[in-house]
């Protein structure tokens, strides 16, 4: 996760110089997504489910930002207060939320896809199918809960790294110097399983299925000389979308767990620690230009922008 023991590297100007604007694009885009739905919301459209759920991601995924900026800021020109138990337990637990809370909704939100994309007539999922539409909304609390129930339990698991001068035993004054924090790492390999892999294996089998069946529903159109027109584009870009998360998903999940079995002075941690904090940015960016909506409204902003930007002086 990055947080415990934390350790600043050697090439820290460069660092930190992606880091901050890998923070600042996953915060606008995030906010983007919120901004246009509750806005579309406040004009009196309801928001369907997949709008519902991809809504909480992003705020999710704006709290992870936030999380780590806080944490960035704290840890190089606040150390001291950094180090203060109820500091860091605090940062910890909400970076551990929005963590386990994106993994949770985006394995609901393939699983929506695939009950909406194919059809299921019997069984469980064929039930499914015709509930999914009140079922969505409690899956989104039961995200959160769960995730908070396994992020709080974290603050008990950690304990104390002292300076190695007292660690003899402590001073005459009483005072120790703090210099960091190890979390039991049973506890954090076993949250990570539950919260991190059992949705990726959600993600893994919803989207795979998703992707085989609009590509036997794309073939079969062209095969059988169907119309080519929007219904085909749609299934194409359903089936790049779902390809791309993923992808994503893919790489989060090995990034996150192999972090857990590098060493911080190693430089792979920081290139996995960077992809780490650029995943709400590319997920963000994932959804917006899947969306047709979204679409169109960031194409609208940034032409308007490009309108009021100063003519170039022609020679």
């Amino acid at each position: 996760m990055g947080l415990d023991n934390f350790y600043i590297p050697p090439f820290v100007e460069t660092f930190l110089i992606f880091l901050m604007i890998e923070i600042f694009t996953g915060v606008l885009t995030n906010v983007f997504i919120v901004v246009v739905n509750v806005h579309d919301w406040l004009r009196g459209q309801s928001l369907n489910s997949s709008d519902q759920l991809v809504v909480s991601l992003a705020l999710s995924n704006f709290c992870f930002s936030c999380i780590n900026a806080a944490t960035i800021v704290c840890s190089i020109f606040f150390s001291s207060l950094f180090l203060k138990d109820y500091v860091f337990y605090a940062l910890y637990c909400i970076m551990s939320y929005s963590i386990y809370s994106s993994s949770w909704l985006s394995a609901w939100l393939c699983l929506f896809f695939c009950v909406k994309i194919i059809s299921f007539k019997d069984g469980c999922m064929g039930w499914l199918k015709t509930k999914i539409t009140a079922v969505v909304p409690w899956l989104i609390v039961l995200s959160q809960v769960f995730s908070i129930a396994s992020s709080v339990p974290i603050i008990w698991t950690f304990t104390t790294v002292y300076a190695s001068n007292v660690s003899e035993g402590f001073p005459s004054n009483g005072t120790v110097k703090v210099v960091g924090y190890k979390i039991d790492p049973t506890y954090n390999m076993l949250s990570l399983l539950i919260n991190c892999f059992v949705p990726f294996m959600f993600v893994m089998v919803t989207t795979g299925h998703i992707i085989v069946s609009l590509c036997a529903h794309t073939r079969h159109m062209k095969q059988n000389m169907e119309d080519h027109g929007p219904s085909l584009k749609a299934q194409q870009g359903a089936a790049r979308t779902m390809l791309s998360l993923l992808i994503l998903y893919l790489i989060f999940y090995v990034v996150e767990l192999g972090l857990g079995f590098l060493s911080m002075i190693d430089p792979l941690y920081w290139v996995c620690f960077l992809l780490i904090f650029s995943f709400p940015t590319i997920q963000s960016v994932i959804f917006i230009t899947g969306n047709a909506k979204m679409k169109q409204t960031c194409l609208k902003i940034m032409k308007i922008c490009a309108k009021h930007l100063p003519d170039t002086p022609s020679h």
